[in-house]
């Protein structure tokens, strides 16, 4: 059978030749190997020194969502495994990479879309060494690389799940790993609280809010959180509802108020979450089941069902957005008990408190609301873990 060369893309040098049987354009030579497909796109460009990788090397594949077809990127994947090149997060699309002597010591992996890098890694004797710096990744795999498999999962992310990740590896093991949000601050991951109210009694709920344990609780629990500026331009102020609230409950709402327009009130996007929620205007927002002026809004949680008070009973209602109703048994019968349950709820979604007893305290002070808010229940964390060798690789 006869193959037909194609015509020479104009970025394929004159040097290279054309193979029909992988339908690539080649240039090898003792101290590079270079490979195209047909159409001309680039799929590995490495220096060599005796026949092994050495020097930089840039390895490119496409994404589906190119639409340039299978067989580009199966070339590219084929040519990865060739020479045993590492495998990045699922959408890489280029790897650039250093090699001593047929050893990696670096490399990049650039994703989708637009090139931004996705991860850096570094190697040292053919194990990870030092810099370990990924973005955006919270599930699925990170690395492959022989027979080494690092997960997003490897570590224990936090919630809301951090916009990039920074370990350092000694000689294949993982000593240390730092969490930064969107801003590039760091993401300091509190530790589990040994005084959370445990020892409470229903006597003291009353006034809760008021005397400023809420506001102590809050900046105890949540040092680190950073703060809500303002609610939201279009949030009902204090004043257009405070008069139809009962008077045995405006005290505790004034307090809750002045601390959400405070600025010391901490963001808690996992259950109880103020920001762009206090103040919601129900009516103006036709939210449905709920289009009423004697409903105001308090927090939501990270699903978006919310918490709204009835400013006509001064009772707290559990708001489920999807079905558009309220659920009967995630109300308080005040902004003093909600207040004291969502803020452990908060601490126990974040893995802080510990549930089981957290319920067993709910029980005991009658707050069968807040028994009934749903908490997060991360898994477990596998450690980083090992598969069956593929070629030479990092061990862990």
């Amino acid at each position: 059978m006869t193959t037909t060369t194609p015509a020479r893309p104009a970025n394929v040098p004159a040097s290279a030749t054309y193979s029909g049987d992988s339908e690539q354009w080649c240039e090898d030579s003792e101290t590079a190997v270079r490979r195209w497909f047909r159409d001309g796109q680039p799929l590995l460009d490495a220096g060599l020194r005796g026949g092994k990788l050495h020097g930089e090397l840039s390895w490119w594949t496409n994404h589906p969502d190119f639409n340039y077809g299978e067989a580009p990127r199966r070339a590219a994947e084929a040519l990865q495994q060739q020479y045993g090149l590492p495998i990045g997060p699922e959408l890489t699309t280029r790897i650039a990479a250093v090699y001593e002597d047929g050893a990696i010591t670096s490399a990049t992996f650039h994703g989708y879309p637009f090139g931004e890098i996705a991860l850096i890694a570094a190697w040292r004797n053919g194990r990870l060494h030092g810099r370990f710096d990924w973005q955006k990744i919270t599930q699925g795999e990170i690395l492959r690389f022989g027979d080494t498999v690092i997960g997003a999962h490897d570590v224990k992310l936090p919630k809301p799940h951090p916009a990039r990740g920074v370990s350092e590896f000694v000689d294949g093991k993982r000593k240390s790993t730092a969490f930064f949000d969107h801003e590039g601050q760091e993401i300091v991951q509190a530790k589990p609280l040994k005084e959370w109210g445990q020892n409470f009694s229903k006597a003291d709920l009353a006034g809760y809010v008021a005397r400023g344990d809420f506001e102590r609780d809050l900046a105890a629990f949540f040092p680190t959180s950073r703060r809500v500026a303002e609610p939201a331009a279009d949030a009902r102020p204090l004043e257009q509802w405070i008069d139809r609230l009962p008077e045995a409950h405006r005290a505790a709402a004034r307090a809750f108020d002045a601390l959400v327009r405070s600025g010391k009130f901490p963001w808690l996007g996992l259950r109880f979450d103020v920001s762009g929620t206090y103040g919601f205007d129900c009516v103006r927002n036709a939210l449905a089941g709920a289009s009423d002026e004697r409903y105001v809004g308090l927090s939501a949680d990270g699903s978006g069902n919310m918490h709204l008070l009835d400013i006509t009973t001064g009772r707290v209602l559990g708001y489920e957005h999807e079905e558009g109703r309220f659920d009967p048994k995630r109300g308080f019968d005040d902004l003093d008990a909600f207040a004291f349950a969502m803020t452990r709820v908060e601490a126990a979604a974040a893995k802080r408190i510990p549930a089981k007893k957290l319920a067993d305290l709910f029980k005991a002070l009658g707050l069968p609301g807040g028994a009934a808010e749903p908490r997060l229940t991360a898994r477990a964390l596998d450690p980083p873990r090992t598969v069956a060798p593929r070629g030479q690789g990092p061990d862990m």
